[in-house]
């Protein structure tokens, strides 16, 4: 398996436990739990092949490889894989109409962009979590994961 694979199979696990930790508002704990990815086909790949066996908050999981900022609709995560915060904005843009968990992966993207941002700290993937962003979208997050953050913005 190649490092990014490695990286992308670190990363799903991660997400599906930040679900675990974050509650959304009461209209979205009906139907399927959507997750959105762009620009990272190995992570929406794990996703999928994950989701048909698992189960978020008794919902069924589908996950949606998002191309671009027009495909972006109502979802519970949307990971975006972008390098500057440039790249990302347009997608966080179009999340801001929904209460969407938006998690990156980069350096100055937890400053305003996403609620939950990757890193990488020696040779082990880590997060870093901004709880203004799970605020603004109206999700609540438990104290449990911020005591796992590398980072805590308030």
């Amino acid at each position: 398996m190649s490092t990014l694979n490695t990286r992308a199979k670190f990363k799903s696990l991660f997400i599906y436990q930040f679900t675990k930790y974050t509650e959304w508002p009461e209209d979205y704990k009906q139907g399927e739990f959507v997750i959105g990815v762009v620009n990272d086909g190995d992570l929406a790949d794990l996703l999928a092949v994950a989701a048909k066996s698992k189960k978020i908050n008794s919902q069924s999981v589908i996950v949606k490889k998002i191309n671009s900022t027009a495909d972006v609709s109502k979802c519970h995560v949307l990971y975006i894989d972008g390098s500057s915060p440039g790249e990302v904005e347009p997608f966080v843009s179009k999340a801001n109409d929904y209460n969407c968990l938006v998690i990156t992966e980069g350096q100055g993207m937890i400053d305003g962009l996403s609620a939950i941002n990757f890193v990488v700290v020696g040779n082990a993937l880590k997060f870093e979590m901004n709880k203004q962003l799970f605020r603004d979208r109206g999700l609540i997050v438990s104290n449990s994961l911020e005591n796992l953050a590398t980072k805590v913005i308030n």
